[in-house]
């Protein structure tokens, strides 16, 4: 079998409040689908971050692929990495070729007629846990959201605990003063006891100073971690030298490479996966392996994916025994979804599809409309806040 041809298309799909995070607001997610082509009539479906700049980035990938066999993943991540970290992009981005190879992963599993997960190593759990991604919000146009306060954010938790059965709440932080923060997490944990646990992910905007007076403040609600406090791995080896709240990271540990010196520093505790960053399945098993060897914890990021990109979480998770925390999900946030059976939460669970490969397929009539969405409005980005021009990401102070 060979890789003949290559397709993308841009989709946005709007979110039903815009949320809030430390460097300004998002209105929805803008992803790239990919479709790979083969001699033999088989269509892998891949999916990434992004919009123009992916797709473009994708078809300056397209000589390294077309021609191979898709069953040969190692040869195809061995010819990428080839060009990562070596200043040749796109080529050697791995959110671009990770759509690539999860796309070829779908192939094999087509062509085996079996789901992805057996391919793995099998599925290891059917349902697999995810935290709600939890946002301070503006109001959207339906007049959902606007949640600003600690006791707004009890509610909109209450309600999302109530519909989708979540046990694990991650609240986006840095938006407010730490002491707004630290009241939400407070107001969180005495109203649903210890039987949820907690969260928090300020995007590295505090000092380090900042976050060890935060962190120690927090201590009393028994977090199962703290995300990204502050920046870089010398700042949060600072922080973890000085608290006793697990911490983690999908920031200054995004690649096979930054793992030694994270673990020399004692600089984090839980590693967040993801499959786009890390450049894909292949690379992101070798990572657990990595966690389960140093002993370090084990979670996965979501950057707001859509239903392939969903499926092929679903399949890593539930093929890699080693994934110690629930992982992150913002699918509840979405108005839609671009494939035929869009997932649901069942007790803060999604279920893994049974389809051969990842077990999806695109919705053909969403893809129109919200490609067409794409193209009329652009790319639903992170951005600064418009709701106020004249604000710079800054440090809070405490």
């Amino acid at each position: 079998m060979k890789i003949t041809d290559v397709e993308t298309i841009t989709v946005t799909v709007p979110f039903e409040a815009p949320i809030r995070w430390a460097f300004g607001v998002r209105t929805g997610t803008t992803r790239t689908i990919v479709k790979v082509y083969t001699d033999e009539g088989i269509v892998g479906l891949g999916e990434t971050y992004g919009g123009k700049e992916t797709a473009i980035g994708i078809q300056h990938c397209k000589p390294l692929i077309i021609g191979e066999d898709p069953f040969k993943i190692e040869r195809i991540v061995a010819k990428f990495r080839g060009f990562s970290g070596r200043g040749v992009l796109p080529v050697g981005n791995p959110l671009y070729f990770s759509a690539l190879e999860i796309a070829c992963w779908d192939i094999i599993g087509k062509a085996l007629n079996t789901p992805l997960c057996n391919i793995l190593g099998g599925a290891c759990r059917r349902k697999i846990p995810f935290s709600a991604f939890v946002f301070y919000r503006y109001k959207g146009e339906s007049g959902v959201g606007g949640e600003s306060t600690p006791q707004d954010i009890v509610k909109y938790c209450s309600d999302l605990i109530d519909k989708c059965g979540f046990k694990v709440l991650k609240l986006k932080g840095g938006v407010f003063n730490p002491k707004v923060e630290i009241e939400t997490i407070k107001e969180l944990r005495e109203t649903f006891g210890e039987e949820i646990g907690l969260r928090i992910d300020p995007n590295a905007i505090w000092s380090v100073e900042t976050s060890i007076r935060v962190i120690k403040a927090l201590e009393k609600y028994n977090l199962e971690y703290v995300e990204d406090p502050t920046w870089n791995l010398e700042g949060m080896a600072q922080v973890r030298k000085k608290v006793s709240v697990p911490l983690s990271t999908n920031m200054c540990v995004i690649s096979l490479d930054h793992v030694p010196p994270a673990i020399r520093l004692g600089a984090i505790d839980v590693i967040l996966a993801d499959l786009f960053q890390w450049g894909g399945i292949l690379n992101s098993k070798k990572l657990a392996a990595i966690a389960e060897t140093f002993q370090l914890g084990l979670s996965m990021h979501s950057n707001a994916e859509l239903g392939v990109s969903t499926a092929a979480m679903l399949h890593f998770a539930a093929s890699t025994p080693y994934l110690t925390y629930a992982l992150d999900q913002h699918y509840h946030h979405h108005v839609d979804d671009v494939i035929t059976k869009p997932f649901v939460y069942e007790d803060g669970c999604m279920t893994l599809p049974d389809g051969p490969g990842l077990g999806v397929e695109l919705d053909e009539d969403k893809i129109e409309k919200y490609s067409k969405l794409y193209k009329e409005k652009g790319e639903a980005r992170h951005t600064f806040d418009p709701y106020r021009p004249d604000w710079v990401p800054m440090q809070p102070s405490w």
